[in-house]
């Protein structure tokens, strides 16, 4: 399959402007934020429903799993985003961590 283009310069100046390695490892930890946000907004709500303390809702484990997996997505993206190599080890360490809790919680 052959990529047609008819003014080649202005699709090669698309292809080499975006840096497509920094907007999907970026749009990890975006998500990762986003789907945060979204679990803690829920159980406050959830929690004001129910009239229970903030801190009891948030110790359930639907909030737990939902942490550790949008805490795996922004570990992905800050060690894709990373630009020394200690940074980025110390990320995957972080990404190996989350990812053994999402599986822990996943499992309950």
């Amino acid at each position: 399959m052959q990529f047609y283009c008819p003014n080649f310069n202005i699709c090669y100046t698309f292809f080499v402007v975006i840096d497509w390695r920094s907007l999907i490892f970026n749009a990890f930890w975006i998500v990762g934020l986003a789907v945060l946000l979204a679990a803690f907004s829920y159980h406050y709500w959830e929690a004001g429903q129910e009239r229970r303390p903030l801190r009891e809702q948030l110790s359930r484990p639907s909030f737990s799993r939902l942490f550790w997996i949008s805490f795996t997505f922004i570990t992905v993206g800050l060690a894709g985003t990373s630009q020394r190599l200690w940074e980025t080890a110390i990320w995957l360490l972080f990404v190996i961590v989350s990812v053994a809790y999402t599986f822990k919680f996943s499992l309950k």
